[in-house]
């Protein structure tokens, strides 16, 4: 098959094979190519302390790890591996005695290597690398590659950079869009100065049509017209120079810097993710005019994420019409301040011109007059370097220099976690990785975190005080109020007469009895009604009394409670019985476990049948 504008799609000859990459004398050279520039770096292996034996497989396994295949794409990763594999190197020739080979090596290498660079700055990092590096090797013994891939003890989550607060967010953004709002309008009012030159609208001898004469040279062959001796033209000067005409068609590197930030701080993407993204996207749905909602979908890579799940879509959306409309100042800016597929938009749209000139596929295309020796002046993407740049000409100091209360310093990092703490949403990670990563190291998370634990433990906490269990009158009251019953009913807290009746049991329910029961009966006669609870409500009254002899009755009812739960669909359990169960356990242990073992053996049929027809509502009133 075959694309608009490429070629067509074919597959390599049967007798072709990939170019090996292990060379030299003893196979110890491996060539790095990065995938996306075709440059190449040769790794050597000749000069790693250690056997003969042990630098081969070295080279091997170096070249397994930075294959085509792997997640490995650039040099400088490459190198990193490199360096990690050759203090593996140092490690092994220490050992006694010497290691002719792979087949030699033991857990005890493993570990010796562990003990050597654990404890070391970023020596952790290292053997993290080496176990990324081996840990699929087949020349590898099953010993060692188990004593590599065992894992220290879980550490916690490592604190995650602080986020930005609103007014350091607003200073950011308001030079970011302040930089991307200025080349908007110079690139676009160049375009239109260029297009009335091309159309003859410009007064001849004038210094726009001079000036359109050199954006008219300038967007054709990318150069500007020189004296013999390589010095700009006189009328290049009178225009402002370079960099001034240049700039009416082309993104400075500052501005790159500020589109790619932007674009960060509105969709989460890392930096080096957003910077390689490329000035293709797919528009589902064929909608066109900036007046609909659009939706871009951008291709990105993430090496990391491995060969087979590196590279992504990335969907760029619009905000709705409502929130625009509230974004929107009040001399109408247009909503793409805050519209991630806008800048996008923008973006492709203003560096039209150095794509086309410098021949890049990224969107992130920009022309500098200032190069080294060797260095092009078209310039693609952008690196870390030119955000500290873009931070020290908008005054933002750095980190070290950074005031409490002064302008914040510009990590991407921080414009990350700063989105993903806002928004609580995955970006191009899975909600795990959100969470455990991101979100549980956060300072703002974890005192966040803490306010709703403490919410949630003072809201169990009032829950299980409304939920009293019934007033006990414990064996001990019962017989003295035998004795002297106006003292006992004073200690109880109710009338003599009251407290003879309820000792009696003419109050009783099923589970307690009720102290309001003549009233209730009252109340029945004047029309009103009687309590309409299920007797289980019974334990939540404060007019409820537990008396011992209800002690058999209430053993039962928490027997079958508990059987219950392996019966009955766990939440509807929690939630109806679990609470019952529980006040029935406060009440039983008012009493001794005698009286609970003489009561429990006084259980009869009948104390079971009133629970079987509490349970099934046999005596609720409907």
């Amino acid at each position: 098959m075959s694309g608009r504008g490429g070629r067509r799609a074919s597959v390599p000859d049967g007798g072709w094979r990939p170019v090996d990459r292990v060379e030299g004398p003893g196979g110890t050279l491996v060539r790095f190519v990065e995938e996306r520039t075709g440059r190449q770096k040769v790794f050597d292996f000749s000069g790693l302390p250690g056997t003969a034996g042990m630098r081969q497989w070295l080279a091997r396994a170096f070249a397994r790890r930075t294959g085509p295949r792997s997640g490995i794409k650039h040099a400088g990763s490459a190198a990193n591996c490199f360096v990690m594999l050759r203090a593996f190197a140092a490690s092994v020739a220490e050992a006694e005695p010497a290691v002719g080979g792979p087949d030699e090596l033991t857990a005890a290498h493993m570990a010796a290597f562990r003990l050597a660079h654990g404890g070391r700055p970023g020596g952790a990092e290292r053997v993290v690398r080496l176990r990324s590096a081996l840990r699929d090797d087949p020349e590898l013994p099953e010993p060692a590659r188990t004593a590599l891939l065992a894992r220290p003890p879980r550490r916690p989550p490592t604190t995650r950079p602080a986020t930005y607060d609103e007014r350091e967010w607003r200073l950011i953004m308001a030079a970011l869009r302040s930089d991307v709002r200025r080349a908007r309008d110079r690139i676009r009012g160049g375009r239109q100065l260029l297009a009335d030159h091309r159309a003859g609208a410009l007064p001849a001898g004038g210094s726009q049509a001079e000036l359109g004469c050199l954006l008219e040279l300038f967007d054709s062959t990318g150069e500007l017209p020189r004296r013999g001796d390589g010095s700009v033209a006189v009328r290049v000067t009178r225009a402002g120079g370079v960099s001034a005409v240049t700039s009416m068609l082309c993104l400075t590197l500052r501005e790159t810097t500020a589109f790619c930030l932007l674009l960060c701080a509105l969709t989460g993407e890392n930096f080096g993710t957003v910077a390689a993204w490329p000035a293709v996207c797919y528009r589902p749905g064929g909608q066109a005019g900036d007046a609909a909602p659009v939706v871009a979908l951008v291709e990105q890579a993430k090496p990391r994420r491995g060969p087979e799940r590196e590279h992504m879509v990335v969907a760029l959306e619009d905000l709705p019409h409502g929130l625009a409309d509230l974004l929107e100042g009040a001399e109408g800016e247009a909503r793409w301040l805050s519209s991630p597929v806008r800048v996008y938009r923008l973006l492709v749209e203003v560096s039209e011109t150095s794509r086309r000139l410098g021949g890049h596929l990224s969107a992130l295309s920009a022309y500098t007059p200032k190069r080294n020796a060797g260095s092009s002046c078209w310039v693609e993407g952008v690196t870390a370097g030119h955000v500290w740049t873009w931070a020290r000409g908008h005054g933002f100091p750095s980190a070290a220099d950074a005031t409490e209360g002064g302008r914040p310093p510009i990590e991407v990092r921080r414009i990350r976690q700063t989105v993903i703490e806002r928004d609580r949403r995955p970006v191009s990670h899975t909600a795990a990785m959100m969470n455990d990563r991101y979100l549980a190291g956060s300072p703002t998370v974890q005192a966040e975190s803490r306010v709703v634990v403490g919410d949630a433990l003072r809201e169990q906490v009032d829950a299980a005080r409304a939920r009293q269990p019934a007033t006990v009158f414990t064996s001990t009251l019962v017989a003295d109020a035998e004795g002297d019953l106006a003292t006992a009913a004073d200690r109880a807290g109710l009338p003599a007469g009251l407290l003879a009746a309820v000792i009696d049991g003419y109050h009783d329910t099923v589970l307690a009895a009720c102290i309001h029961g003549q009233q209730a009966a009252a109340a029945a006669r004047e029309g009103e009604g009687p309590c309409t609870l299920s007797f289980l409500a019974c334990l939540d009254c404060p007019s409820a009394r537990a008396l011992p002899r209800h002690l058999p009755v209430q053993i039962a009812m928490a027997d079958r409670l508990a059987a219950l739960a392996a019966h009955v669909d766990p939440l509807l359990w929690r939630a109806r019985y679990q609470p019952r169960l529980e006040q029935l356990a406060q009440i039983l242990g008012c009493h001794t476990a005698a009286e609970q073992a003489s009561a429990r053996a006084a259980v009869t049929p009948t104390h079971l049948a009133f629970v079987d027809d509490v349970l099934a509502g046999q005596w609720d009133l409907r």
